[in-house]
């Protein structure tokens, strides 16, 4: 039998409950009718098949730059990180490396990865930030995190959100920071992480240290992240830390981002053994690099829950409570798409409607020095 399932807003939690992440038009992505097939045993919802893409490379070579192919997983969700990550096969993955002048295996320099919004790599931001920091004499890998796992430029916004998880970007970032520190260029112990509102919320995932330990085991950590407007309604329900610095910088009328929420996990943070810079700008809004003017979007946010994990088993929590529906270990990552869609049931009571987003140069200027201040505070430079 054939089910259709209207997916919400609601259950756009993970993709911090925002219709793009960078402000651009989505009118068709609100509510899209997507279709779960009902197989005998379980229910599945489709997602494309991975794209055939260059081999990848477990090093890069001296001098390289600009494309490259590295190996990635796909865990889909957080239950498959903690248990089985190891078994999960390996498919490609891709990025877009931009080294400053001068870098060389005589003078390796410090490295950012960058990890986009939930729209995708935005006009103005994701390859401006990288020009930025290279000009800066830090190197940029922008990470593609969607294309490798087959969204193309048509796929409605929902389903961008449903093909590539949260979980699926930390686990890219941790395989982007093995393979840049094979370059010799690069200073491996000099690698941090950055990311703009979904790209943003996995900026600050990835300083769990168990996710460290399980994805990155034998590689120096991240030594720095900076979370550019990414909400605070989700944790992965651990303090731990790899001990690295951490920036967050978001807008104060910005409502994706609950500022006493954030307060309250940056403190966990602190408890876990990394320090915590925070900066609030006054008048701005979320997307502060958007060409878009701004104005109010009609865009769905978190407010009121907490969204969390089980600590052992990867269950996703909302206050405490968790869906009727769960992952098993032996699902397909169709299956597991499935039970995804059906998470938003937990948290129809927790979406408010409409925020602030688009072009703001003072906004855009002053949180770019402060974060080339925190980066060469902490790289050195």
């Amino acid at each position: 039998m054939k089910q259709f399932l209207t997916v919400t807003t609601a259950l756009l939690f993970v993709a911090a409950c925002q219709p793009s992440g960078d402000g651009t038009n989505t009118d068709t992505a609100f509510e899209p009718e997507v279709t779960a097939v009902d197989t005998n045993v379980r229910k599945v919802l489709p997602l494309p098949e991975f794209p055939s893409l260059p081999k990848p490379q477990t090093s890069l070579e001296a001098e390289q730059s600009g494309e490259i192919y590295f190996p990635i997983k796909s865990p889909y969700d957080f239950s498959r990180v903690l248990n089985g990550y190891d078994d999960l096969p390996e498919s490609t993955g891709m990025g877009t490396l931009v080294l400053p002048e001068g870098a060389s295996a005589q003078d390796p320099v410090p490295a950012i990865v960058i990890l986009h919004g939930s729209g995708g790599i935005a006009e103005g931001r994701e390859f401006e930030y990288a020009k930025l920091f290279s000009e800066n004499g830090i190197a940029a890998l922008v990470v593609d995190y969607y294309a490798p796992r087959g969204v193309v430029a048509d796929t409605p916004y929902v389903m961008k959100t449903m093909i590539t998880t949260e979980v699926d970007i930390m686990s890219d970032a941790y395989s982007a920071l093995k393979v840049l520190g094979t370059h010799p260029a690069i200073d491996a112990k000099r690698i941090g992480v950055t990311g703009y509102s979904y790209g943003g919320m996995a900026t600050r995932y990835v300083l769990d240290d168990r996710l460290k330990k399980i994805m990155a085991p034998d590689v120096p950590p991240f030594a720095l992240h900076m979370d550019i407007y990414g909400p605070c309604h989700q944790t992965l329900g651990h303090t731990g830390t790899t001990g690295a610095p951490y920036l967050a910088i978001h807008g104060d009328v910005d409502n994706t981002v609950d500022p006493e929420l954030c307060q309250s996990v940056y403190k966990d943070l602190e408890a876990g053994g990394s320090s915590v810079e925070s900066h609030v700008i006054a008048g701005a809004g979320h997307a502060w690099e958007n060409a878009t003017p701004l104005s109010e979007f009609p865009g769905g946010f978190v407010r009121g829950c907490k969204f969390s994990f089980d600590s052992k088993k990867g269950t996703f929590l909302v206050d405490g409570k968790k869906s009727r529906f769960q992952p098993e270990p032996d699902m397909t990552r169709n299956e597991r798409a499935y039970v995804r869609s059906t998470l938003g049931e937990l948290v129809g009571g927790c979406v408010g409607q409409g925020y602030t987003v688009g072009n703001n140069p003072q906004a855009d200027a002053k949180s770019k020095a402060w974060q080339l201040d925190f980066m060469k505070r902490v790289f050195g430079l």
